[in-house]
């Protein structure tokens, strides 16, 4: 008689090369810390720095006011600190931009890709906040996303083009798409890391509606990485997202 023998555990499906990431959750966290601590502390600098520089407290004030110019520098500051954090730990593995997705595409895919994803994510996410609507009492699917830019859209339209349609989406294809969602999936697997990093991404933007909505672009985001093994079509789709925000906005009196 043969000894019963326990069935193996189904091996978890291979990692995918190109998101085999040398950096792990511990940088993840010290990425977070630093990218937060950094513009935090500069901020806090600039606060004491202004009660004896007339100029620089004229910056913070704007900055409070919300003035477009000193939001727009401290947007810049955003940028800067989130790209040089990821070329140092690209820096500390010896590896390039391209291990953070940053590769060569086929731009025929590529487009024939972003116009049936566009399509898919848009009616997906009209239904989803249709759907939360209807069963949570208070969520407003239809609340304006309201920010320093958004409000300076039509006043000052090259400025605002910028920090909302150019920068974000290469900013943010680079930290949440080629570095937080390959380091997520190395540990939980490609379905869970896209989950996570696209919830982290929809936070991220404080607001429930816009969450949910960037939830759901971020999983198209992450999709489209996986099928294409380059962050630039995403930052394509980013943009074309952004850039219909934007043209709504700057229509606004």
């Amino acid at each position: 008689m043969e000894a019963n023998v326990p069935a193996r555990p189904k091996p978890r499906r291979s990692l995918p090369e190109f998101l085999n990431v040398p950096w792990h959750l511990g940088d993840l966290g010290l990425f977070v810390l630093g990218w937060i601590g950094i513009q935090v502390a500069a901020v806090i600098a600039l606060a004491i720095v202004g009660q004896s520089v007339p100029v620089v407290e004229q910056f913070v004030t704007g900055a409070q006011r919300g003035d477009i110019g000193p939001s727009f520098t401290l947007d810049l500051l955003d940028a800067v600190v989130g790209f040089g954090l990821v070329w140092a730990f690209l820096r500390k593995y010896k590896v390039g931009w391209s291990m953070a997705g940053w590769r060569k595409v086929d731009m025929w895919r590529m487009f024939k890709y972003l116009a049936l994803v566009l399509v898919g994510f848009i009616a997906v996410v009209s239904v989803l906040l249709a759907v939360l609507a209807v069963l949570l009492h208070g969520f407003n699917a239809n609340q304006a996303q309201t920010n320093d830019f958004t409000q300076g859209a039509s006043a000052h339209p090259s400025i605002a083009l910028v920090a909302l349609v150019l920068l974000p989406p290469v900013l943010e294809e680079t930290i949440f798409r080629g570095f937080i969602f390959p380091a997520l999936a190395k540990r939980a697997g490609v379905v869970w890391g896209a989950i996570l990093s696209s919830a982290i991404f929809g936070i991220a933007h404080f607001q429930a509606n816009i969450s949910v909505y960037t939830f759901v672009l971020g999983l198209v985001l992450c999709f489209m990485y996986l099928r294409l093994k380059s962050i630039v079509p995403g930052i394509f789709l980013h943009m074309l997202n952004n850039y219909l925000a934007f043209i709504a906005l700057s229509s606004t009196k």
